[in-house]
């Protein structure tokens, strides 16, 4: 597996008695998080006699599909008429790297 950041070069080198090298396993890390959006990766491949290729790039789009967890306190959980009580949504998340950016609150009866 392989860690990738912007501008940081992952090579591979064939041997005999080695796994093959003409293919990467990108690692997603909280480290080292990809975050959603189109991303380009490039390749160039050399020869026995160190001669380099032309690059060539590729374009991977990392979508967030996964739903944000909502998580509704209410405090006091009972209070008299006329008396004012909170809702909190603090305990909200989503997968990082994505964050929470909106609430929208509704009295459904």
């Amino acid at each position: 597996m392989a860690i990738f950041k912007i501008g940081t070069t992952v090579t591979t080198t064939v041997s005999p008695a080695g796994p093959p090298a003409n293919f990467v396993d990108v690692e997603i890390t909280t480290d080292a998080p990809i975050p959603p959006g189109v991303h380009h990766f490039q390749l160039i491949v050399v020869d026995e006699a160190g001669n380099k290729s032309d690059p060539v790039t590729a374009q991977i789009v990392i979508r967030d599909s996964i739903k944000p967890t909502a998580v509704l306190k209410i405090a006091p959980s009972q209070v008299e008429p006329g008396q004012p009580f909170r809702l909190d949504g603090s305990g909200s998340s989503d997968v990082a790297p994505g964050q929470v950016v909106q609430y929208i609150w509704t009295m459904v009866d």
